[in-house]
């Protein structure tokens, strides 16, 4: 099964409130939206993850509103991490390409093992 599966599988079945048509350019497109998520306080934060930033990037449809997917990432905050972010953010991709970003998020920049750990 893809990483995508989830939002593919709904995909078309979701109206809108106002039932509007998609536009040929947006059909079959998934647009990518970064939410980096912090502590307000920074003590809080386990100093294993100093220099790091972690959040979820959302993935919508023209067709969905609020019925979305979502992929996480943690990582060190790098410059590789900025313009990968920066190459990506809100930009629309074909169901390919979206399937080459998840894989290279979840191999690059999702840098926590399954205890939950910093993979350094």
């Amino acid at each position: 099964m893809s990483s995508t599966s989830s939002i593919l599988d709904r995909k078309g079945k979701v109206n809108n409130m106002d039932n509007r048509e998609t536009p040929a350019e947006y059909k079959d497109k998934f647009m990518l939206s970064f939410v980096e998520m912090g502590w307000a306080d920074p003590t809080m934060v386990d100093p294993r993850y100093k220099g790091w930033t972690g959040g979820r990037v959302e993935i919508h449809t023209y067709e969905s509103e609020f019925d979305i997917d979502e992929k996480h990432f943690c990582t060190p905050d790098t410059e590789e991490w900025r313009a990968f972010e920066e190459a990506y953010d809100l930009k629309w991709l074909t169901k390919d390409e979206l399937e080459s970003f998840v894989k290279t998020l979840k191999e690059k920049f999702y840098r926590v093992d399954e205890n939950g750990d910093p993979i350094l």
